[in-house]
């Protein structure tokens, strides 16, 4: 008999976006202003469903995008509110606890600039939002999806032109693209994130179980 052939390796999945390396910089310090927004600080964290009043609490705003489109935001304008000083406090708190683990992600949260939390919070205020969450169990492209997409792109781009992204060398030629941000948004948020939400949804402490394992073979190999 002929021998078999061998049988073909399995591909891997490919990402769900491919970014290019000259956008690299952009996709990381969007992706940790998202994880900013949505309180994520590590690997293990995976984003809340939103409460049933918040999505109320939008509905009585925002019936079209032209509702949401019209909100006089007053770009620029960062008031020092005495409720965000505090808010940053206790995000940076929250942040640097997480980066003292050895957390990657919490030390990359640690580097962003106070400014960036100050226009990412007023823009949320300006908004009316209480607090960022998308509805992952939705259409990306439902009202209230793009408007939270919408908010997080706005509020990065103010950050970026304004220094809050300088240490992560973001380039205005790509921040300031809504189409590239919006790609990265969906990919990141509708791919990458809601694969962990339901990941953890199916089986509850599989996000921390994955982290340590991971953590044991970097230990491993650091010995060897």
């Amino acid at each position: 008999m002929p021998p078999r052939p061998p049988t073909p390796k399995p591909q891997k999945k490919k990402d769900p976006l491919r970014i290019p390396q000259a956008e690299v910089s952009e996709a990381h310090a969007f992706q940790i202003h998202i994880c900013i927004a949505m309180g994520l600080i590590s690997a293990a964290s995976a984003p809340i469903t939103p409460p049933t009043h918040y999505k109320e609490n939008f509905a009585a705003c925002f019936q079209t995008e032209a509702d949401f489109s019209s909100v006089d935001r007053k770009l620029g304008q960062f008031p020092t509110h005495q409720s965000h000083k505090k808010r940053i406090q206790a995000a940076r708190t929250y942040f640097y606890n997480h980066a003292a683990t050895g957390n990657s992600l919490g030390k990359d949260i640690a580097m962003v600039e106070d400014l960036s939390l100050t226009i990412l919070y007023t823009t949320m205020d300006q908004y009316g939002f209480e607090s960022w969450c998308p509805d992952l169990s939705e259409s990306p492209s439902s009202l209230y999806n793009n408007c939270h997409r919408t908010l997080a792109i706005d509020s990065f781009q103010q950050a970026c032109a304004m220094g809050g992204y300088c240490r992560f060398s973001v380039n205005p030629e790509y921040y300031n693209s809504t189409t590239v941000l919006a790609q990265i948004y969906d990919s990141y948020v509708f791919g990458t994130i809601k694969d962990k939400s339901q990941k953890e949804a199916r089986d509850p402490g599989a996000l921390e179980h994955r982290k340590e394992s991971n953590n044991t073979g970097k230990r491993r190999r650091t010995v060897r």
